[in-house]
């Protein structure tokens, strides 16, 4: 299947490996490359254990960057989240230093303006992707100059977007507002929706959690069971950030970093929830992460994701959970969702012939 987006990276099929932190390594990226989609290191990529070191954050990712050059010669992308100072600046900065010293053939860019990074990036010889929650992110996102912007609906898992915006109705409105090519994001599982994310106006989609449930997520299998067992209606989103300021609220987040985290309802989250009045804020989670010792990865994420820790099973999911039933490789994945899309191609024809 041909498309803007194919194009532009030089890829076989419009699927990209959504930049998750934690669950993914270089066999997954360079399985997802080499079946014709773009797979994507993200944070901690690879690590079973958080690290304080800044430089040592930098090797991990070099590392992971040139085992995936070995295991596939097609394009692959990198995460560049846009460090908040006092947050994670610089983790970031090395990290994207690293990354043009490697020669990264894509860059995907979360979590912050667009005219942070953009320049810099394609300056080195990236393509630059984008990740925006609003009509008004992805528009700043185009004047900044990126090359393509990902349009991530709430339904999708881990951070998305403040505004509440469903993939269904952003895509569209996106598509509308910019003239560079459109990936849809935000519980995107099957090639149903991919044909359905063409019609709405984008170029591909970016998909996460299904790729959770597969042979070479690094995720703990305890996560990838989890994500089988859920259907719909078993996903809860929590805000951070404030509305009414942006900067203000918890953890300083700017008006980009602004999100909500969706999780998957596990019995240990509901009694959370329960105990909080139905709400539960992002920095009671946050607390959380003091009490991990490092032998289950040192913090509330990676004792969830990596270790499949019962006693902190907060994991994120998308709401496109309920079309996973499957853990399978992820060249079988790819495979799959496009014989989705084709098939649902077909029955279209259908109908229109009728």
């Amino acid at each position: 299947m041909k498309t803007k987006l194919t194009s532009l990276l030089g890829i076989e099929h419009p699927i990209i490996l959504a930049s998750m932190a934690w669950v993914t390594n270089a066999e997954m990226v360079a399985a997802i490359s080499n079946a014709g989609g773009l797979g994507t290191l993200g944070p901690n990529a690879g690590a079973r254990v958080v690290t304080k070191d800044v430089d040592e954050t930098g090797e991990r990712l070099r590392e992971q960057i040139r085992k995936v050059k070995a295991l596939t010669a097609k394009p692959f992308a990198v995460n560049f989240v846009v460090g908040a100072a006092g947050l994670d600046k610089e983790f970031s900065d090395r990290c994207i230093e690293v990354g043009i010293e490697e020669k990264v053939p894509v860059a995907i860019v979360s979590q912050g303006s667009a005219k942070v990074l953009t320049a810099r990036l394609k300056e080195a010889g990236m393509k630059v992707i984008h990740v925006c929650a609003s009509v008004g992110h992805a528009l700043g996102a185009e004047k900044a100059g990126v090359d393509a912007v990902v349009a991530s609906g709430t339904e999708g898992g881990g951070h998305s977007g403040f505004d509440q915006n469903t993939t269904f109705t952003l895509v569209p409105q996106v598509a509308r507002a910019v003239s560079v090519p459109v990936i849809a994001g935000g519980g995107v599982a099957d090639g149903r929706q991919l044909v359905a994310a063409l019609a709405l106006g984008a170029e591909g989609v970016y998909v996460g959690t299904r790729f959770i449930a597969t042979e070479e997520c690094p995720a703990h299998p305890r996560y990838k069971q989890a994500i089988l067992d859920s259907r719909d209606g078993d996903t809860f989103s929590i805000r951070h950030g404030s509305m009414a300021k942006p900067g203000s609220g918890n953890s300083g987040f700017t008006s980009e970093r602004r999100g909500s985290l969706r999780m998957l309802l596990s019995d240990k989250f509901r009694e959370m929830i329960i105990a909080h009045g139905g709400q539960l804020d992002f920095s009671q989670m946050a607390e959380l992460q003091k009490a991990v010792p490092m032998e289950k990865g040192g913090s509330i994420t990676a004792a969830a994701f990596i270790y499949g820790d019962p006693e902190l099973p907060f994991w994120a999911g998308g709401q496109g959970v309920g079309l996973i039933d499957r853990v399978i490789p992820c060249g079988e994945l790819v495979a799959k969702i496009m014989g989705e899309a084709e098939e649902s191609l077909r029955r279209i024809k259908r109908v229109e012939s009728t």
